[in-house]
């Protein structure tokens, strides 16, 4: 029998990102999440859950920008190295081996091998629970052309975004059927 507080291992896969951010001093941080979604179309609005005991909170309520990237399937082991936890001896964009380009409006870079990349201007932080909710404002995207179809769609066939269902279990399910 499941326990009432593993109730999100049913919800899921989920998508997992990589968000980038940095400290006041300029250094540059990368985190997995699997607690994202989009909140509003106008103005456009991403929300990201995190626990407030975490260096990218900190990061981010403190700069109040990030940037959400959408790895893809060949990142997995990138993205585990993300996930893990933070040492302050050693960046884990270095550890992981992630490129990364300057972003256009927000200080944190763009990880250059992802091929969407989701500028963010922090809109608000609600506590929720053991964990935040930050909103962020999309203030810019980058999408790699073969990424997306003639609609604006992730071609998830092609992109494979890893999809977290729990712990270090990751699902690649991928058929894309219209109604």
């Amino acid at each position: 029998m499941i326990k009432l507080e593993d109730f999100h291992r049913l919800i899921s896969p989920r998508p997992t990102v990589l968000v980038t951010t940095v400290d006041e001093k300029g250094r540059e941080d990368v985190a997995a999440f699997s607690w994202v979604m989009p909140v509003s179309f106008d103005p456009p609005l991403v929300a990201i859950a995190i626990g407030p005991n975490k260096h990218s909170y900190w990061n981010i309520t403190r700069i109040n920008e990030f940037v959400v990237n959408i790895p893809t399937e060949k990142m997995l082991e990138k993205v585990w190295i993300a996930g893990g936890p933070w040492d302050p001896k050693q960046s884990k964009i270095e550890k992981a081996k992630l490129k990364t380009k300057p972003s256009e409006l927000v200080r944190p870079p763009r990880l250059a091998d992802c091929p969407v990349n989701i500028e963010c201007m922090v809109e608000n932080a609600r506590k929720a629970g053991d964990h935040v909710i930050v909103i962020g404002k999309v203030v810019k995207i980058h999408v790699k052309e073969d990424a997306i179809d003639e609609r604006g769609n992730l071609k998830v066939d092609v992109v494979r975004p890893p999809l977290h269902v729990a712990d270090n279990l990751f699902a690649f399910p991928y058929v894309t059927k219209s109604v």
